[in-house]
């Protein structure tokens, strides 16, 4: 197999023309934290996640097992920035970021490691880690997997990295029966085990504002819409409703890199902007939550909400929104995120194409008093306990 061979001549040739400032050097220099620590003693259960969102996927049943194996330590690596940033000072693990895939990396990654399960959340698997950790003997678990079509290492194009998948990887833990089928399609057997996004968001109902935040929400006179998880494109489309007029307006973009691109916007239609990071708790026309990993905590504190995501690839995650018992709107685009055919079909995510749909959802809320759905907690509530399914079936291949 040529991967790794061109992994490794690739990591070399990155280590003497990439940027400083590039995703390469930062997780370069992010090694040198575990390549200069002594190696892990005991045992040690390691999850991955690519970003932000597997990682909360994962949390609860990457806790419930620490809880259940209080002698075992826990290691958490990121794939993304955005992952990593606001998790970095996480309580219950260490946190890296992921070690760049390479057969040499993966080598000096395994001896610091020394891991006794490894966990993947979901799709982001590296071949030279599967590989590493199968050579190790350690059992491999892949969880909350929703799957419309088989991944591309289970591609029978790619035999050699398909019958390394297969044999290496203990446990394929799948969200439903149809994505169970999906797998069996591609010849591998998978254990059904809920979707654990559901546990996650259970696990907000709990969890408040800070007290910053809560002093903002106080001083507004207006109610507030909050634009969750914003792209410039769900931006564009809500400035659109003539229903905006009755709102304050908050946003947390879900890339911070495309705030400027926000604020040209705003802008160019006339209005204030107040920033989080900048400014004084006041009264605002708009609010711009320029930091990241706090989202899910405000939608308590919203009387509307509109997800954004839904103009793109798919709506980002409505989860959080349901946890506060708010019911949200987003464009049209939902249907690649496997929970939000339910979500749709109780109500709790309205798709909206057009900015009279939009008046419509907005005029509503403003209609029903801003009322806590509490239908929509009791529902998710139902959803919930696939941790516990996870961890007994982690437990079985240990």
């Amino acid at each position: 197999m040529l991967y790794p061979i061109l992994t490794e001549a690739g990591y070399k040739i990155a280590q003497l023309v990439a940027p400083k400032t590039s995703w390469f050097s930062v997780i370069t220099s992010n090694a040198l934290v575990w390549k200069n620590s002594q190696p892990l003693q005991g045992k040690v259960i390691w999850m991955h996640c690519a970003s932000l969102g597997e990682f909360e996927m994962g949390k609860p049943a990457f806790e419930l097992y620490l809880e259940r194996h209080p002698d075992w330590k826990g290691v958490v690596t990121f794939f993304s920035p955005s992952g990593y940033e606001p998790r970095k000072a996480y309580s219950k693990a260490q946190v890296f970021y992921l070690p760049f895939d390479s057969p040499k990396e993966v080598k000096h990654w395994l001896t610091f490691l020394r891991p006794s399960l490894a966990v993947f959340i979901r799709y982001d698997l590296w071949p030279n880690h599967i590989r590493g950790l199968y050579n190790s003997n350690v059992p491999i678990a892949v969880i909350g997997m929703s799957a419309s079509q088989a991944p591309w290492y289970l591609s029978r194009g790619l035999p050699v990295m398909r019958s390394l998948f297969k044999k290496a990887i203990s446990l394929w833990g799948v969200n439903s029966e149809q994505d169970s089928a999906v797998l069996s399609f591609a010849g591998l057997h998978s254990s059904v085990l809920g979707n654990p996004k559901y546990d996650y968001a259970v696990q907000l109902m709990d969890q408040p504002a800070s007290p910053l935040m809560r002093t903002w929400r106080s001083l507004q006179v207006k109610p507030v819409l909050l634009l969750g998880s914003a792209h410039l494109s769900d931006v564009e489309f809500v400035l659109k409703s003539t229903s905006l007029r009755n709102y304050t307006l908050w946003i947390v973009a879900h890339d911070l890199q495309q705030v400027p691109a926000m604020a040209s916007l705003l802008d160019e239609n006339g209005l204030r902007i107040t920033y989080s990071t900048q400014d004084e708790p006041q009264v605002c026309e708009v609010f711009m939550i320029d930091e990241m990993g706090i989202l899910p905590t405000l939608y308590a504190m919203a009387d509307a909400v509109f997800i954004g995501g839904g103009f793109g690839k798919a709506t980002h995650n409505v989860l959080e929104s349901v946890a506060q018992g708010k019911s949200a709107a987003s464009g049209p685009n939902w249907q690649k995120i496997a929970e939000n055919s339910a979500l749709v079909q109780q109500e709790f995510l309205v798709p909206c194409s057009t900015s009279g749909e939009l008046n419509a959802f907005l005029n509503q809320a403003q209609e029903d008093g801003f009322a806590t759905n509490e239908k929509a907690l009791k529902w998710l509530r139902a959803q919930s306990g696939s941790s516990l399914k996870i961890v007994e079936a982690l437990e079985q291949t240990v």
